[in-house]
């Protein structure tokens, strides 16, 4: 039967290890990032923002709402504790955030309050949908209607998939009434719909009424007087008989908002845009509260103010959206302009999110596990409304408008739009971690400087390395040869541990600061310690009368078992201080655990592999070079005084 020596192959240990390190340094240097670790707020600086709260009415904020968006903000820029990231609360309605470095903060504002929603009317024919409870959505093939003199587009996909080139037509409408308008068939190039489990049944964005932001539309250039009355078709009614056929002027009467929106025009000298009727003066792209009748004839009035809106009429306005409301809503691009029913599905009914790149149809993607009640009704709509359009909004803005083609019938699914892996990232972060309470403005941003500087980092690092010198200096008297295998994996551990700090600050955020370069310091000594441990297990097998050769095996199967609990105590001590520990306390904790398991890498992967080979070397078989000259004469020694006893109580 083969020995456990002869079993053992450490080459291929030693392989392995080279093929880890090698992937971890072909990541640090071959995908975009930074190939250095980040460094924390006290040796580099960083930015610091200023965000004021706003509400609706203007009211001042209540001190609960404040501290939850505090917890949540934490959350989103130091979600695993270890981004070295500050937010305090400034008086009543200001966070003060911190992050290292230059970090681009654009969408930190951002409430993160994800909504699906039905769409009320088709974009691309300016029809109402008549939505069957529980339904789903198919490629609409029906022309758009662009609006002042701007190309109309619209984002359709073929029933069979293939790519539609996109294209524009020019029509002014001061010459031609909105209703009168011819439409201009733009279907725009889509994604491939590959069909995956995280995006079943959906198929790309749908046609919208498009309109540039900067685009004006004076109500002067198209009179009520001027402009036909639209008469919308009877549509095919369901089975409770909703949506009756109705007719309504292209011009409603002037409501509460239009009024308001009107004298504020006057005294600023702009045109004030024409909101449907019965919108609510405080956010006009909702309606007053009402019941589902009432909302149901603001939506019907809100069909044919669509076209006179443009994106930066509906800009103020974004992200106090009531999502018990009908809605007004620009696409994230601020080139599109949808109507919405009430939310079918709100935020608070995702389970978790996670960003991935979709390889089928090579994008970036957030994926959305849905709770129960959530995907019950997911389901349920999706099963009853084939062919219908839903819109994905977040703060008020449509990320997409994807068809619904067939039932899903699982609990995830998918948000595309124009993502790469940061944006994708932050937005699965902002969604997972809840949606603020409040909406925020930037107040200010400015950059602060480093509280420590590099002096101090530069003393941390002199500290480690006099600490290295000192274990370095202690294995070489002491373990002689043995002691080059020390330094070696010392060495390779340092390597290890450089990638995986540069990885883990593009993956994670994580920051070294001074706290963290004490883990570090610490982890030299954890290091070395299971070296001593491993070194003293092959004396006890000298002392005992065996070679270095067959010493090696029996003392490693012995000195894993200490090593492994001794690092288990290590790794516990770090998990509970960092689950207890707040601040940098966090990043102390991270790294010490994380360099304890890296510590366990590198002594099964490198050091008993090491020593193994070392065991078959002349070099190392001279008791000499391998300090184990003394202990072999002091076993030999114990032997001969233990037999000379033996015999004289015989």
């Amino acid at each position: 039967m083969a020995t456990a020596a002869r079993q053992f192959r450490p080459w291929r240990s030693i392989l392995i290890f080279c093929i880890i390190t090698a992937g971890l340094y072909g990541l640090v240097f071959l995908t975009p990032g930074s190939t250095t670790p980040k460094l924390g707020i006290d040796l580099q600086g960083g930015t610091r923002i200023t965000l004021t709260a706003r509400t609706l009415d203007g009211s001042e904020p209540s001190r609960t709402a404040m501290q939850q968006a505090r917890t949540i903000m934490e959350g989103r820029v130091n979600g695993s504790g270890v981004a070295g990231a500050q937010i305090q609360i400034d008086g009543s309605r200001q966070l003060v955030i911190t992050v290292p470095g230059n970090e681009d903060l654009n969408n930190l504002t951002r409430s993160a309050q994800l909504n699906i929603r039905p769409v009320a009317v088709d974009p691309s024919t300016s029809q109402p949908i008549v939505t069957v409870p529980g339904a789903a959505l198919t490629p609409s093939t029906a022309p758009a209607t662009g609006t002042d003199g701007a190309p109309a587009t619209s984002g359709a996909t073929s029933t069979t998939g293939e790519q539609v080139a996109p294209a524009t037509t020019e029509s002014p409408a001061a010459e031609t009434p909105a209703a009168e308008t011819p439409a201009a068939e733009t279907p725009a190039a889509e994604t491939p719909a590959a069909e995956t489990p995280a995006s079943q049944g959906l198929r790309a964005d749908q046609g919208a009424v498009r309109a540039a932001p900067g685009s004006e539309t004076p109500a002067a250039e198209t009179p009520a007087a001027e402009t036909a009355a639209v008469e919308t078709p009877a549509a095919t009614p369901s089975a409770d008989g909703s949506l009756p056929a109705t007719t309504v002027s292209a011009t409603p009467p002037p409501t509460d908002a239009s009024v308001t929106a009107a004298s504020a025009a006057e005294t600023s000298g702009s045109v004030a845009p024409t909101w449907p009727t019965g919108s609510d003066p405080a956010n006009p792209t909702q309606p007053l509260p009402g019941d589902d009748a009432s909302y149901q004839a603001w939506i019907t009035s809100a069909t044919t103010a669509l076209p006179a809106l443009t994106c930066e009429d509906l800009a103020p306005y974004r992200g106090l959206d009531d999502p018990a409301k009908p809605l007004l809503a620009c696409s994230t691009e601020g080139d599109a302009l949808y109507l919405l029913e009430p939310t079918l599905i709100p935020g608070t009914e995702i389970d978790t999110a996670t960003a991935g790149f979709n390889a089928q149809r090579g994008l970036w993607t957030v994926n959305l596990n849905f709770k129960s009640a959530g995907y019950a009704t997911w389901s349920s709509y999706t099963a009853g409304n084939i062919g219908k359009l839903t819109a994905m909004t977040l703060d008020g803005q449509v990320l997409s408008a994807p068809s619904i083609n067939q039932a899903i019938t699982t609990p995830g699914t998918e948000i595309s739009g124009a993502f790469n892996q940061e944006t994708a990232n932050a937005l699965a972060n902002s969604l997972k971690f809840g949606a603020l309470p409040l909406a925020f403005d930037r107040a200010e941003s400015v950059n602060v400087s480093a509280q420590l500087g590099l002096e101090y980092l530069q003393a941390g690092l002199i500290a480690g390395g006099i600490g290295l010198l000192l274990v370095i200096i202690y294995c070489l008297v002491y373990y002689r040869m043995l002691g080059v295998v020390t330094i070696l994996s010392l060495v390779l551990s340092f390597g290890l541990v450089y990638a995986i700090l540069v990885l883990l600050g593009r993956w994670i955020g994580l920051s070294l600061d001074m706290a963290g370069v004490a883990g570090l310091i610490i982890a030299i000594g954890i290091t070395a310690d299971s070296f001593v441990i491993y070194f003293e297990r092959l004396k006890d097998e000298v002392r005992e009368g065996r070679s270095f050769r067959s010493a090696v095996p029996r003392g490693w199967v012995r000195a894993k078992r200490t090593i492994l609990a001794a690092d288990a105590v290590s790794f516990l001590s770090a998990a509970i201080l960092y689950v207890l520990a707040v601040g940098e306390v966090k990043g102390f904790a991270f790294t010490l655990g994380l360099t304890t398991v890296l510590d366990l890498v590198v002594v099964f992967l490198v050091t008993h592999p090491l020593v193994h080979l070392a065991s078959g070397s002349k070099a190392f078989a001279s008791s000499k070079f391998s300090g184990l000259g003394g202990v072999a004469k002091a076993g030999a020694r114990q032997r001969t005084a233990a037999a000379r006893l033996a015999v004289k109580e015989a």
